[in-house]
Order: C-alpha cells, then sequence, then structure tokens
C-alpha cells in the first residue's frame, strides 16, 4: 500500500479506522477500510479512499463487492486501465457477477468500446432482463455503433418499466437527434424540459429546437445543431 498523503481528514480517517481494527478480527478489515473509503469519498478526499479501497481489495481477492468498489475508485480517479485490470481478475475468479459485468460494460463505454460494452451488456440482460442500468447503457453502446433504431427500442423499455425515467427519455431524444429526427427529439424533451430542471435537458432540447429549424440565440448550440441536421 501506497503512503496516504496528509490531509486535514486523514488523521480523522485512520483513527477511525484502527478504532475499529482493534476492535474486530482479521476477516472485518476489509469491510471496515470500505465504510471508511466511503466517508473519505463524501468528504472529497478521493486519494485517500483510493488508498483505503486498494487495502480492502488486497485482503479480500475473491470478494466481488470489495473489488467493484475499487475499480469504481480508480474509474473515479481516472485510471481506467488500472480499472480494467482489476474487473478482469475479479470476473475470473466470479465469472457469473452480474454487478462486475455491467461495471466492465460501463468501464467499456467510458472508453470508447462499445462493441465489448454491447455484449457484456446483454449477458447481464440475458440474467436480469429488467436490469434499467444496463438497458441504458445497452442504448447507449448501440447509439454508438450507429444502430439508433435498436438503441431507442432499449430506452423504451426502460420507460416500460419505469415510465418516469428520465435519463432513458433524455437517451432516447438523443437518440432521434442522431438519426435526423429532431422534430421528434424536440418534442419529447419538451415534455422533459421544466422550470428548474436539470442544465443539460435545457440544453438538449435547445439543441434539438435549432436542428429542427426553430430559432435560437446561441451561436454554439446554432453550430451544433448545424453538425447534427
Amino acid at each position: 500500500m501506497s503512503p496516504i498523503p496528509c490531509h486535514p481528514w486523514t488523521g480523522l480517517f485512520l483513527s477511525a479506522l484502527l478504532l475499529v481494527g482493534c476492535a474486530t478480527g482479521a476477516r472485518d478489515e476489509a469491510a471496515t477500510r470500505l465504510r471508511v473509503a466511503a466517508v473519505a469519498e463524501r468528504a472529497g478526499q478521493g486519494d485517500v479512499a483510493l488508498s483505503l479501497y486498494a487495502t480492502a481489495a488486497g485482503q479480500a481477492p475473491g470478494d466481488p463487492e470489495v473489488q467493484l468498489r475499487y475499480a469504481r475508485a480508480l474509474l473515479a480517479n481516472a485510471k481506467p486501465d488500472h480499472a480494467r485490470g482489476v474487473l478482469e481478475e475479479a470476473l475470473r475468479r466470479n465469472p457469473g457477477s452480474s454487478p462486475l459485468l455491467a461495471e466492465m460494460a460501463r468501464l467499456r463505454l467510458s472508453m470508447g468500446q462499445a462493441e465489448e460494452a454491447l455484449a457484456a451488456y446483454r449477458t447481464v440482460l440475458e440474467r436480469a432482463p429488467r436490469n434499467i442500468a444496463a438497458l441504458n447503457g445497452q442504448g447507449i453502446a448501440l447509439d454508438l455503433l450507429g444502430r439508433h433504431d435498436e438503441a431507442q427500442h432499449s430506452y423504451e423499455a426502460v420507460q416500460a418499466i419505469e415510465p418516469g425515467n428520465v435519463a432513458a427519455a433524455n437517451n432516447r431524444a438523443l437518440s432521434m437527434l442522431l438519426q435526423g429526427k429532431a422534430a421528434s427529439a424536440a418534442a419529447l424533451l419538451a415534455a422533459l424540459d421544466r422550470p428548474g430542471g436539470a442544465e443539460r435537458i435545457q440544453q438538449n432540447h435547445e439543441i434539438a429546437r435549432m436542428a429542427a429549424g426553430s430559432a435560437g440565440d446561441d451561436p454554439d448550440l446554432r453550430a451544433i445543431a448545424s453538425a447534427l441536421r
């Protein structure tokens, strides 16, 4: 384990870790470190959390949940290649783990490896056809591959399970936009664009409106809309 950088919160985290560690056996140390790492993450101490996750992962190499959380921390700290190695080893030890497969798929998407992500998401969906995160991820992978009709079916499947899922509706609208159906995308986004809503929804709605031929005031958005037509 590499040295933990000194931060104002580090002493608190390590004190908590040592106090709990004195009262528990070696078997519980990984779980203790996970709890303290989660506190560190919430406090914005990502490097401290990553160091604790790394130690926990070393203590529990066969525990898929520990390895999953370590991989997520690596990805959050811009270490995708290391995260992939952790997930590959965890999947070797736990080949049927849907959470590990889903995380590998998400990692592949972040690295632009749409084919590999799609294969992983489909493996997850074979076991859990109503897994909303996997259905959404599958749609994104299909969109990246230019298979927009299939992608929209995947987003629609999410909405059939959870009608209020904003992410799926937004993704479906963007898929339509990529397909050249700007007017349909704008109509769908209009239903999502509400005062006080997410800024990305507002921006996507404006882009769709401009791509469909509506007037807009932002020159940057007009340039994006022109490229999408």
